[in-house]
């Protein structure tokens, strides 16, 4: 999902423009683009203003095509205003058009839109027979392509329905064609297209993304846990390629022998359909008839799925995933003793959290009662409270407590049963924006007790097959002379940005410029202002184990082509050019000493946190980033950063998860102190001149701020 605030920000310059121009065909497309933002932003009453003053544009200056396709913004907008028929009315004007001008896909989209208007006001039948003809409509790939907003909207409605099977056939027929669904269509703009497929996906503002979720809940549900995990992983690869806005990944789901049968039985169904449509439209006689007939091959159709259900129950499980879900999670729960691997699955009306421990043993737990909305709040509150050093601890431990309850405490028991040490987490939605070392259960913080680390998805992990080979490959070796490091960092002040001084004296503390020199740690090169750049960072990864980056820079949601990290001459490295790099395969670790995420929100769901590792982490990449998610005190981050490597190069190497654990509970528990205000940023937004937070003079670095903000994405071995 684009960043839709900056869209209606530049429709709307297009808006003005096109009025000062007296350009009419134009000044009635940025109205259009502007209802369909405003929809994806939760307005439906805007979205109905926009797409009138459209409308009435399209029909002044006779074009009719751009007049039906108006009318789909009305659908959305009425529709989820509530107003049944205004809703219905427009999706039965551009239906008409569709089918006078014989165009297949529009025709195919106005059913796919009735279909959800007929589901999202009750008559679940109605809905089934539309989406029935929608199915039925034939054509190219275009045709084909729309197919999956279809069969979304059929599983979903199966779903509602209590017919399981039916549910989970469509929502794998759906996922197998959701490529298919960003083709263009045929004699729209571009910027129009991508509009009209938006408006054809369904109410409520739902992405591509959530079919994969709501199809892991509906497996989760049925006991199918293995499977769950099996989509939520699909799920984690789909929310990536919407973040980079890259070629997607064809997935092709098989079906099981009874999804099979399912989806013969449907076809059936399908074709019926279209005799009832072809009825419909030339007002033929025999129409009530043949409604009879669809109504009575309805029922017949759910008693069959019953009687498959039943003979295939239990027969063929795990058919979904096209890798190997099973091989993967055991490699992450696998490469160390007492590891659990923890996927928060978050929903509309509550939160499903599944995990995988040694064996694989899959289990799942539901956590009722709490709505996405309230979760989004509560992180943002928690984000607030822990981004300012002076915040009442009451009230943060409070708000914390709360995350715990409905993230932790629900598996608790199963971590303390079976003395895990270690807890992977594959983060959902808002809960990326989460440090989960910093939950707390009211006596302890999460770090105090495990060693916490997370991972953009299991097959995403850069690991090894086993314990054993863990230990020889995907551990840093003992001795710091098998440790080369290359760090490069910022500390002068350049165009806009304030200085950091303490980066200085943090490289200084990491790398080991020569055999004399007492105050690194680590052998290897470093490149300090001037001297980090570009050719600096790309030309000499070669050999190196670690690569440290001190520097401003800005993590923009939904848009990494914005991305970028400071190089010491002020110029902007794109996060899109890491891609670039050569050798990355032999990091064990990249550390970004400074960054900062979005707090969280309605219209972000922290994607672009596992997005910006991707381009760092993941097969032929680097193991493991350590990164942070808001701005840092410049002193506190290099005293941690210190005791972070002092503790990788002990003679017998702790995990990077044990390492950053022990440098955490050091700033937790010790009496370190800072006079120091300067903050280094990667922020969301470029905000280079972000004002310092006060903070008390001589205060210990015991509040989570100063040491819950950085996070371990990747292998933490």
């Amino acid at each position: 999902m684009g960043d839709y605030n900056k869209s209606r920000e530049y429709y709307q310059q297009v808006l003005a423009t096109a009025k000062q121009l007296k350009n009419r065909n134009a000044e009635g497309q940025a109205l259009v683009l502007l209802a369909n933002t405003s929809f994806a932003l939760g307005e439906p009453q805007k979205t109905v203003e926009y797409a009138e003053q459209a409308l009435t544009i399209f029909k002044d200056i006779k074009q009719p095509r751009l007049e039906a396709f108006t009318n789909t913004m009305l659908v959305l907008g009425y529709g989820e205003l509530g107003n049944d028929a205004k809703a219905m009315s427009a999706d039965e004007t551009f239906l008409s058009f569709t089918r006078k001008v014989q165009n297949p896909v529009w025709e195919k989209a106005a059913l796919t839109l009735l279909g959800n208007l007929h589901r999202k006001f009750g008559r679940k039948e109605q809905a089934i027979t539309t989406y029935q003809q929608a199915l039925a409509i034939q054509g190219d790939n275009q045709v084909a392509g729309a197919d999956a907003a279809i069969y979304a909207g059929l599983a979903r409605t199966y779903r509602d329905l209590n017919q399981t099977a039916a549910a989970i056939t469509n929502y794998k027929l759906a996922i197998d064609r959701i490529e298919a669904v960003r083709r263009g269509i045929e004699g729209l703009p571009p910027q129009l297209q991508a509009s009209f497929l938006n408006a054809t996906a369904d109410f409520g503002k739902v992405k591509t993304s959530d079919t994969y979720r709501e199809l892991a809940e509906l497996l989760r549900s049925q006991g199918k846990e293995v499977e769950a995990l099996q989509v939520t992983e699909l799920l984690k690869i789909q929310e990536l390629n919407e973040f980079a806005r890259g070629e997607d990944k064809k997935i092709q789901i098989p079906l099981s022998p009874a999804e099979l049968e399912t989806q013969k039985l449907q076809g059936t169904l399908i074709a019926f359909g279209q005799r009832v449509a072809e009825c419909e439209q030339q007002k033929c006689s025999q129409l009530s008839q043949l409604r009879t007939e669809l109504d009575n091959l309805n029922r017949e159709f759910f008693q069959k799925i019953k009687e498959i259900e039943k003979a295939y129950d239990g027969k063929y499980p795990n058919l979904i995933y096209p890798g190997n879900f099973l091989n993967d999670a055991k490699s992450v729960v696998e490469a160390q003793p007492n590891t659990v691997l923890v996927y928060p699955l978050v929903l509309e009306d509550k939160i499903s959290i599944l995990w995988a421990s040694r064996g694989v043993v899959v289990k799942s737990v539901e956590v009722n009662n709490v709505k996405q909305s309230q979760l989004i709040e509560t992180v943002v509150r928690f984000r607030e409270l822990l981004e300012t050093p002076t915040s009442d601890i009451t009230e943060l431990k409070a708000t914390d407590k709360q995350l715990y309850d409905w993230l932790i405490k629900p598996i608790e028991w199963e971590l303390k049963k079976n003395k895990i040490e270690n807890v992977v987490f594959a983060l959902d939605r808002s809960t990326r924006y989460i440090p989960m070392s910093a939950l707390f259960d009211g006596n302890q913080y999460l770090v105090e007790n495990y060693n916490v680390s997370t991972v953009i998805s299991a097959s995403l992990t850069n690991k090894s097959d086993s314990f054993a080979t863990a230990l020889r490959a995907d551990r840093l070796q003992p001795g710091t002379q098998n440790t080369p490091v290359l760090a490069l960092g910022l500390s002068a002040a350049v165009t806009n940005f304030n200085p950091l001084p303490a980066v200085e004296q943090e490289l200084d503390a990491i790398i080991k410029s020569n055999a004399t020199d007492a105050q690194g740690i680590y052998p290897g090169l470093k490149f300090l202002n001037q001297a980090f750049n570009w050719e600096a960072l790309r030309d000499n990864l070669t050999g190196k184990k670690i690569l440290h980056i001190a520097t401003h820079g800005a993590f923009v949601p939904n848009d990494p082509a914005a991305s970028y990290l400071l190089s010491g001459t002020g110029t902007k490295i794109p996060i899109t050019e890491i891609q670039l790099l050569q050798n990355l395969n032999n990091l064990h670790l990249v550390v970004l000493s400074a960054c900062e995420t979005a707090r969280g929100g309605a219209n972000q769901n922290g994607v672009e946190i596992s997005g910006i590792s991707s381009y760092f982490i993941g097969n032929n990449r680097a193991k493991a980033v350590r990164a942070s998610l808001w701005l840092v005190n410049d002193t506190s981050t290099a005293l941690l950063m210190q005791k972070f490597y002092s503790n990788l190069a002990q003679d017998t190497p702790p995990t990077k998860a044990q390492a950053l654990r022990q440098a955490q509970l050091n700033m937790l528990k010790g009496n370190t102190t800072t006079n120091a205000n300067t903050q280094r940023n990667i922020v969301v937004e470029a905000r280079p001149n972000a004002p310092n937070q006060q903070r008390r003079s001589g205060s210990k670095f015991a509040h989570p701020y100063y040491w819950a903000l950085f996070i371990l994405i990747g292998n933490g071995l």
